[in-house]
């Protein structure tokens, strides 16, 4: 998988907001919250993939969802692709305020993902600065490509590219909650 990691600069770039003011719907403690986003409901890795990040269990919360085909592209090789973009929160508001913990992350992330080989799947990790009730904060902005010979076979590709997205990111939140010094199966409330 090729992975690409941005950071954003503390000035000069739009900003997000968590809780979004339009269109959110609160996943941690909510599992059935998943079908009431609509490109949920039509994508079920996409909802396998937020209901396992905003579990309990995880250190994560989630927000902005998309997935969706790419008109095709100019090179005949791989007219077919697929992607997704998900942006991810620490359910602590307190530690989306540190910058550290999210270039942390996206590294972690993208030495996990560096491993699976092939250039079919693409992966790009921005950390981006995000609004907070609390201040200004950052959040991980997680894109993943997948192409391929048609259409069909992108969404196929996505969808275990998203899996093994997942299994990283859950890696990474037993890992951060060892450090912090909770047990693995505590939840996600530090």
């Amino acid at each position: 998988m090729r992975v690409e990691m941005h950071v954003a600069e503390e000035a000069g770039q739009q900003g997000l907001r968590f809780p979004p003011t339009e269109d959110y719907v609160e996943l941690r403690g909510n599992p059935q919250g998943v079908l009431r986003i609509p490109v949920a409901v039509e994508n079920l890795p996409l909802r396998n993939f937020l209901d396992s990040v905003n579990a309990p269990e995880s250190l994560f919360a989630s927000f902005g969802a998309s997935a969706s085909e790419v008109p095709a592209e100019t090179s005949a090789a791989n007219p077919g692709v697929f992607r997704s973009r998900v942006t991810l929160v620490y359910s602590e508001l307190a530690l989306n305020l540190q910058r550290d913990l999210y270039e942390q992350l996206a590294v972690q992330l993208a030495g996990l993902l560096l491993r699976e080989s092939g250039d079919a799947l693409s992966c790009d990790l921005e950390v981006a600065r995000c609004a907070f009730s609390l201040g200004e904060g950052q959040c991980l902005r997680v894109t993943l490509t997948a192409r391929a010979p048609n259409a069909e076979q992108a969404r196929l590709r996505w969808g275990l590219g998203l899996a093994r997205v997942q299994q990283a990111l859950l890696y990474c939140s037993r890992q951060m909650r060892q450090k912090m010094g909770g047990p693995d199966d505590s939840p996600a409330t530090i």
